[in-house]
This record gives C-alpha cells, sequence and structure tokens, in this order.
C-alpha cells in the first residue's frame, strides 16, 4: 500500500500528524493539495460541478487507509461535504 503513495505525500501526512489531532479529510487534503507538486495534486478527485461537494477516489480511499493503518486515524469525509448523485 505505501508502495502506491508518493514519498513526498506521506512526508507530508507525517509533518501534519505532529499538530492535526482531528478526523476531517478534508483539511488533510487540503493541507496535501496545498504544498504538493502539480503533478501529485492531480491524482486528487475534484469537487462536483454542481454541487460543489466531494467525492473519494480510489488514490484519496487509498491514503486513508494508509493514515488508519499507520497513525491509527480514522479521516472521514463528512455527509454535508459529500456529493451524492440524485
Amino acid at each position: 500500500m505505501k508502495n502506491n503513495i508518493d514519498k513526498e505525500i506521506l512526508d507530508l501526512i507525517e509533518d501534519l500528524f505532529e499538530f492535526y489531532k482531528d478526523d476531517d479529510w478534508l483539511t488533510v487534503k487540503k493541507f496535501l493539495c496545498r504544498y504538493l507538486r502539480p503533478d501529485l495534486r492531480k491524482k486528487f478527485s475534484t469537487r462536483n460541478q454542481k454541487s460543489k461537494k466531494h467525492l473519494l477516489n480510489n488514490f484519496e480511499k487509498l491514503i486513508i487507509s494508509y493514515c488508519k493503518n499507520k497513525y491509527n486515524r480514522n479521516l472521514i469525509l463528512k455527509k454535508e461535504d459529500t456529493h451524492y448523485d440524485i
């Protein structure tokens, strides 16, 4: 699992988790996207154009799973931030 995540992302997560103690995935994602190179930012999902809400892609699920296994952090995408197809 760790092999599929770039070292730069893993290093940023480690830096963030020294200070951030909450479970909000969007906060972690915003931090990562702010400090990553554009080629790595492209791996993350974008908001739905109409609802402006989020869906998790497989890469993000992989990062969330990694954080759960390594740091025992259960990061979640809150219901009010989640896009649902109608």
